[in-house]
């Protein structure tokens, strides 16, 4: 995928030197309207397939862009967690962004609890925007901040090994209802995951912030077979 560039309207950056602003992207995003917007504004696209976030500002500040529809859909099946404990990994100063307001599916305490979570737990400031334009003009002023201060950056982001604790800690992570401070919670008091797994209903309530429900979806996931229909999903709330 060659870059796409766009030079009628070039930013003015510090000294008051024409130069167009620069962002990666990762390839899946170009056909999107914000990929549309960015490039009408002026800025130069460096097209990537990227294993971290939508975009990459500079090697400190990386961004995952989310409607609200796929921000929802991201906290039940487990995939937030796991994106944010990746951007946090590679990133200093990673950020989520969130497109729309409009939360349907989850109820409203389910998706305040996911954004502390992310603030709290990750140290990931999250913004919210009315719309893809809104957005565009946030990342516009983003960019011209950082590229006054800017160094060669390199244009090959992959995801950094993960250590023994980071993986057993994603695994029961990737559990609906299960955030970092349950996962390591649970993992400080059993140690494996295989004790985790056997454990019994009850001793699995006892671990701080567990409780009943949370419990008992544990004992689902270690005792379900794969392929069979779950009659027993519980909703997220």
């Amino acid at each position: 995928m060659e870059e796409q560039t766009a030079d009628p309207n070039p930013k003015k950056i510090g000294n008051g030197k024409d130069e167009a602003l620069k962002v990666i992207i990762d390839d899946r995003e170009l056909r999107s309207n914000v990929a549309r917007l960015l490039f009408s504004s002026g800025i130069k696209l460096h097209p990537k397939r990227l294993d971290v976030a939508d975009f990459i500002i500079n090697e400190q500040v990386a961004i995952e862009r989310k409607s609200a529809n796929d921000f929802e859909s991201s906290i039940m099946d487990g995939r937030l967690f796991e994106q944010c404990k990746n951007m946090a990994a590679n990133f200093s100063n990673p950020l989520l962004c969130i497109i729309g307001r409009e939360f349907t599916r989850l109820q409203k305490r389910a998706v305040i609890g996911a954004k502390i979570s992310i603030a709290t737990d990750y140290k990931i400031p999250v913004f919210e925007f009315d719309g893809d334009e809104e957005f565009v003009e946030f990342l516009n002023v983003l960019l011209v901040q950082k590229e006054r201060g800017k160094k060669d950056m390199r244009l090959r982001f992959e995801k950094k090994a993960v250590g023994k604790d980071d993986s057993l800690q994603m695994v029961l992570e990737g559990m609906q209802m299960i955030g970092p401070v349950h996962a390591k919670n649970i993992l400080a008091k059993f140690k494996t995951l295989q004790k985790v797994f056997s454990a019994s209903e009850s001793s699995l309530q006892k671990v701080e912030g567990v409780g009943e429900t949370r419990a008992r979806q544990i004992r689902r996931i270690a005792t379900a077979r794969y392929g069979e229909e779950d009659e027993l999903q519980e909703k997220i709330s």
